[in-house]
């Protein structure tokens, strides 16, 4: 009797005081929402990135250095070579581009790429839906569009990029790999690798990282890539290295630093809700306290 006595007066009170029962569901409900639907973006996004890992790194492995090979670490590559494993060489870098019709110089992403196997997969689409080779050939370059949004110009423009002149012969509209680059500083350009050093941007101390795509044997990946990876690491102790069975690690520090702080976020809700919470029901029964003493005085515990 006496809790079919005590949710009787609950549900009274809970009904005469609707709003403050409102707010105290809603408050504990969106701190422990927020953080459930952080964990859960989280995972998500983790299992996508597994998914879509190849097309997100253009390759079946990626190794990212900030120096030029050495002859012993050229050798290695040569000897993938070899064994029929494919190679493709990216260098990133920034520069400032220039144009007459500009006010100033623009600080650019320069990316030098193989268009005849640059990606091994993925596709890069641009604007006008032509052909990467068709865009890069000669003195051609690619940009993305926020490049001509800044500058003003438009395509088939004549910038100077270091010491030489290119014509903007598309407009980049995806990359498969642009989560995955090391340089993402301003608006981009990409060019053949010929045509970058014909522009002279990489001098002694110039900042730039390398990065080499390896596509393996169709069928043959999981087999060949472990004995490569050890390879790779011997010989190359500070480079980033990943492959399609993992999340690549940049972008997987990225994540888990957005996690970690929407995390907190959420639980600064939690506990701000915890205290609205703590509050509210101490103002319920500040004012209750005279029907509470005219119970007890009846002998209510």
């Amino acid at each position: 009797m006496r809790i079919k006595t005590a949710l009787r007066l609950a549900w009274r009170d809970s009904r005469n005081s609707a709003a403050k029962f409102a707010f105290v569901i809603l408050a504990v409900a969106v701190g422990v929402g927020s953080l459930t639907g952080v964990r859960g973006f989280s995972r998500a996004f983790r299992t996508m990135l597994l998914k879509d890992a190849r097309t997100l790194m253009a390759a079946d492995l990626s190794v990212r250095v900030f120096e030029l090979p050495t002859p012993t670490q050229q050798k290695l590559f040569d000897d993938f070579g070899t064994q029929s494993i494919d190679r493709t060489w990216i260098t990133e870098t920034v520069s400032m581009l220039s144009a007459p019709e500009m006010g100033s110089p623009l600080l650019v992403a320069v990316k030098a790429i193989d268009p005849a196997k640059y990606p091994f997969y993925g596709q890069v689409t641009t604007a006008n839906n032509a052909t990467l080779p068709s865009l890069l050939e000669g003195s051609g370059i690619a940009v993305s569009d926020d490049l001509l949004v800044r500058s003003g110009l438009k395509e088939g423009a004549t910038v100077r990029l270091g010491t030489a002149e290119f014509v903007i012969k598309g407009v980049l509209t995806y990359e498969p790999d642009r989560m995955a680059g090391s340089v993402n500083v301003g608006p981009r350009v990409m060019l053949t690798r010929p045509n970058l050093e014909r522009a002279g941007l990489l001098q002694e101390g110039s900042r730039s990282s390398q990065r080499f795509l390896f596509k393996f044997p169709a069928g043959q990946a999981d087999a060949m890539i472990l004995a490569a990876r050890q390879k790779i690491a011997a010989v190359f102790p500070e480079a980033v290295i990943a492959d399609y069975r993992e999340t690549h690690p940049l972008i997987t520090r990225g994540l888990n630093n957005a996690t970690t702080f929407l995390s907190l976020v959420s639980l600064i809700a939690l506990v701000v809700g915890a205290l609205g919470v703590a509050m509210s029901m101490q103002s319920h029964l500040q004012q209750k306290l005279d029907s509470i003493a005219v119970m007890k005085s009846l002998g209510g515990r």
